[in-house]
């Protein structure tokens, strides 16, 4: 972690920025070693073909269709976590306790995805919460870009209203960088960049209604 800012600190950044206006965006939430071996860990996945196409839409309806989401994603989970990934679960497994205990939100588990953008991908407007299934509460999008500058394009478009009209405020994928929101409330989409992108995004979730 940033040793200039304790995590219990980045963690009420993140619980007030929820609280207050439902989405938050924290510089450097992780160290500059963990960002860049989470970085090297998707770079290799890549590599040895272990990365596919994203689908829009729910698993059983699920579509590719590279104008609308051009990303290429690995799941973690599916197998042994590494050290580094480890290191990730343990705090966000913080934030998702914190979550719970101020916000009453009822998370259950964090559910994580490697993403890579090749240069021109995209990933059109949409909400993270499926209509007709409230399980994905919370989105984390944690980038792992380094030296990212402004002409490298990617942003992450946030429509402010709930709705995916203006206003909207865009946030560049620079390292370390976290962006935690209400996954029904906020309208979002990723911009074009002229370089590969690379991410961690995942869900804190609650429990389907249909369970005991």
């Amino acid at each position: 972690m940033n040793s200039t800012i304790p995590l219990s600190l980045k963690i009420d950044q993140v619980i007030e920025g929820i609280a207050n206006q439902g989405y938050v965006v924290i510089e450097d939430f992780f160290s500059l070693d963990v960002i860049a071996a989470l970085r090297q860990e998707a770079r290799q996945l890549h590599l040895a073909g272990a990365m596919q196409r994203a689908a829009t839409g729910k698993e059983n309806m699920a579509k590719l269709d590279a104008a609308v989401r051009g990303d290429l994603i690995h799941w973690l989970g599916n197998t042994e976590p590494s050290a580094v990934q480890q290191d990730f679960f343990t705090c966000m497994e913080q934030l998702r306790e914190a979550l719970n205990r101020h916000l009453y939100l009822g998370l259950f588990e964090l559910e994580n995805h490697f993403a890579i953008y090749p240069p021109g991908a995209i990933y059109r407007k949409h909400l993270d919460q499926f209509r007709g299934n409230e399980e994905r509460q919370v989105s984390c999008i944690l980038y792992l870009n380094e030296d990212w500058k402004a002409e490298d394009g990617g942003a992450l478009r946030i429509y402010l209203e709930g709705t995916d009209s203006p206003p909207a405020i865009d946030v560049m994928p620079h390292s370390g960088t976290l962006v935690v929101f209400l996954s029904a409330k906020f309208w979002h989409e990723v911009l074009p960049a002229r370089r590969e992108r690379i991410s961690l995004t995942g869900w804190f979730r609650k429990r389907s209604d249909s369970l005991p």
